[in-house]
């Protein structure tokens, strides 16, 4: 069997088991500010290869987030926030391509491109996965104020913990 089949399926494993059994039991708001969610398992859709088709990453986005919904009992949040960053992805790796492109590389890592480029890329990616998920949490447009005011700490949170997955676990192409 392919070995990047073999890694990704681990990582995706790895990735809904700790955000399933032990980041959906954190609550850094406490009970008075229950504002902050953190979110790890996007990380899988950020390290796919770069080769994975948009429609097709939009369905791993879909399956990805529903296995997450149904460990917070959500009902398709997680799953319109996979898709919608699933489904952009493209989109952030062409305006943020190095300048030497994206030859030879198998994943978008922090190993292939530099820390700068990575952290940009992945302060994209979380940023428009914590705004879709509380809009559509949310169900309207219309309350920014309390979107942004779950979105931010959510987003400030969840960055940090993708930066120390990506020093800890950076995979090889």
């Amino acid at each position: 069997m392919n070995t990047i089949l073999l890694r990704n399926a681990a990582r995706f494993i790895f990735l809904i088991a700790i955000q399933g059994l032990a980041l959906k039991r954190v609550n850094l708001g406490g009970d008075d500010f229950n504002y902050i969610s953190v979110f790890i398992y996007p990380v899988f859709l950020m390290f796919l290869p770069l080769s994975t088709p948009r429609g097709l990453m939009a369905l791993i986005g879909f399956g990805c987030g529903l296995i997450v919904d149904f460990f917070y009992n959500t009902w398709g949040v997680n799953a319109a926030a996979c898709v919608f960053t699933a489904y952009s992805r493209q989109a952030i790796l062409e305006l943020n391509e190095p300048p030497g492109g994206f030859k030879d590389a198998v994943s978008p890592t922090k190993k292939k491109f530099g820390f700068l480029w990575f952290s940009k890329y992945a302060a994209i990616f979380m940023a428009l996965h914590c705004l879709v998920f509380f809009s559509v949490e949310e169900f309207t447009f219309y309350n920014w104020d309390k979107i942004l005011a779950r979105a931010i700490p959510s987003f400030v949170i969840s960055f940090l913990l993708v930066m120390i997955y990506s020093f800890l676990f950076d995979p090889n192409d």
